[in-house]
Formats: C-alpha cells, sequence, structure tokens
C-alpha cells in the first residue's frame, strides 16, 4: 500500500466510486486488493480514518473499460445513485391516482350504504304491513255471522238456548 499525500489525485477514486463506474461489488475490489492485483493508494485525513483510493489506470487494467468514460462527468462525487426528484408530473399523477382511489372508496361506501337504507326501509315496509290490519276498526258483519258467533259465544259459556 502506497501513502500519497502530495501527488494530484485527479485519477484516483475510491472504493465506491471504482465499485459504481466498472459494475462491481465493493468486495470484489477488496478481493483484488488481497490478492495483489489492485494497489491502493491511502489518503490520510485528519480526525478520521483513512481512504483508500484507487488509480483508474489500474482499474480499467483489472477490470476493463468502465460503463462511464469519465468520473468527473457524474453529476454527485460519492453518490451515482439514481436520485429520486418527483417532478411536477408525478406529483399531479400521483395526486389523481390518490384523489381517484379516493373516489372509488367513497364510491364503495356510498354504495353499501345504499343498500343497508333500502334493506331497512324494505324492513320498516315490511312491519307497517303487519301491523296495519291490527290498528284499524273491526270491519262490521253481517247477521248470519253475528247470529253464529253468539251463539257460539253461549254454548261456550253453558247457556242453552
Amino acid at each position: 500500500m502506497v501513502t500519497d499525500s502530495f501527488r494530484p489525485t485527479s485519477s484516483r477514486i475510491t472504493i465506491t466510486e471504482a465499485s459504481r463506474l466498472f459494475s462491481v461489488s465493493t468486495n470484489t475490489i477488496r478481493r483484488r486488493v488481497k490478492k495483489g492485483h489492485l494497489t491502493p493508494f491511502q489518503r490520510h485525513q485528519p480526525g478520521g480514518r483513512p481512504r483508500y483510493l484507487f488509480d483508474v489506470s489500474d482499474l480499467v487494467r483489472v477490470f476493463g473499460e468502465p460503463t462511464r468514460q469519465d468520473p468527473s462527468e457524474r453529476p454527485g462525487r460519492d453518490s451515482d445513485m439514481p436520485r429520486n426528484v418527483p417532478t411536477k408530473e408525478s406529483i399531479e399523477t400521483k395526486e389523481i391516482f390518490e384523489r381517484l382511489n379516493s373516489f372509488h372508496r367513497l364510491e364503495k361506501e356510498y354504495d353499501a350504504l345504499k343498500a343497508r337504507f333500502e334493506a331497512q326501509s324494505r324492513h320498516l315496509e315490511d312491519l307497517q304491513r303487519l301491523l296495519t290490519p291490527r290498528l284499524e276498526a273491526p270491519r262490521p258483519i253481517g247477521k248470519r255471522a253475528a247470529r253464529y258467533l253468539g251463539e257460539l259465544a253461549r254454548a261456550f259459556k253453558g247457556e242453552n238456548p
């Protein structure tokens, strides 16, 4: 391992940058260092642990051409992760889907409440039909039926005609 604090580091990148640039894992790079295929350079940082840097030409020799040509073309030095910056259209689309889901949920609730209301209305109508004959005044009966009912009543009381 070479300690280098005065040489320019424009052609040197960190292990994380190298893994992203060459599409290999950091463990693969560490294995190659352990086997002696790569030589890391150590950059001391005051108050922190040292960072290991790798020469790009050394990485090209071991892993081949990188997927990106120049590390300086990258948007961020330490991170090549895709940024999820929501666009105005994606925010509007998300709001539309949320409103649509809310609408469908409310529509289902409405249908359920409507069915419940209709069932309760039918139940009330059935109860009204059952109670209506009992609440009406008795209908007059004919003379013949009245005489027959009178005879029945006297027979049950034990009276003889």
